[in-house]
């Protein structure tokens, strides 16, 4: 996250001092309400009761805001659910139905909730740097999906296709959820076990 080296102190903030992280948070609020012509300072600002000089203390520009975004939904929504599932100790089986339990939970509404993957997906459509970072995403949740189910000792190719159809799934399941609010946590589980049934 591209951050401004200031040597006096940031500007009075009536909400206490915000931290990067506020303003993520916000970024994704925005995204999710009004889509990625939203991702703007001043608005972003006005809906956290804050000045622009409290978002140029933590960012150099709106381009770094929507960096830091990206990096904290790849960081938020892959790398630290995989982490906590391999550090979890459980047997691989146990360890594919605990990653199971965790994304099936809905984001926090303070960061979009349920609408903010596929806020993310729709601006992939027009943004570069966000298609790039959604392809990076997508490869990586798939990696390790077909490793879970390897170690749970599915054949390379059957855990390829079950890593494959898995997040298929998940991702229709997320995108119901949005629009039904059916829960995803039962038909995942259901699928996972049929999936680790077949090897």
């Amino acid at each position: 996250m591209a951050s401004r080296k200031n040597s006096s102190p940031p500007p009075p903030d009536p909400r206490g001092r915000l931290q990067p992280s506020d303003w993520i948070w916000a970024g994704f609020r925005a995204l999710v309400k009004g889509g990625p012509q939203a991702l703007r300072v001043e608005p972003i600002a006005r809906e956290l009761a804050t000045t622009k000089g409290s978002f140029y203390w933590h960012f150099v520009d709106a381009a770094a805001l929507r960096t830091g975004m990206l990096e904290a939904w790849e960081q938020v929504a892959t790398t630290d659910i995989t982490t906590a599932v391999r550090q979890s100790g459980l047997p691989a089986r146990e360890q594919l139905l605990l990653l199971v339990e965790k994304v099936s939970i809905s984001p926090n509404a303070e960061a979009g909730g349920d609408a903010v993957e596929p806020a993310i997906r729709d601006w992939s459509r027009t943004d570069f740097m966000a298609r790039q970072m959604l392809e990076r995403v997508d490869r990586q949740r798939l990696d390790d999906l077909r490793d879970f189910f390897a170690a749970a000792g599915l054949a390379p190719t059957a855990a390829r296709q079950a890593a494959e159809l898995f997040y298929a799934a998940l991702l229709g399941l997320e995108s119901l959820r949005l629009t039904t609010g059916i829960a995803i946590r039962e038909p995942l589980r259901a699928l996972a076990e049929r999936l680790l049934a077949s090897r």
